[in-house]
């Protein structure tokens, strides 16, 4: 197995990321969904991209 492929393979352990201090993409993915809805999701083909006004509310 190639350094590539085998670097590929880890990078879809969520495990593998938590070992070096780092959230996985599918985690900040289901993250960004519950907190904004589908519509910024890497699930849709909506290519949007949040903003800061999305996360913050003005008090």
């Amino acid at each position: 197995m190639s350094n590539h492929a085998r670097l590929e393979q880890l990078r879809r352990i969520p495990t593998e990321w938590h070992r070096r201090g780092m959230t996985s993409p599918t985690e900040i993915d289901q993250l960004v969904t519950e907190r904004l809805g589908h519509r910024y999701s890497n699930n849709t083909l909506n290519t949007s991209e949040p903003s800061y006004a999305d996360f913050f509310v003005a008090a």
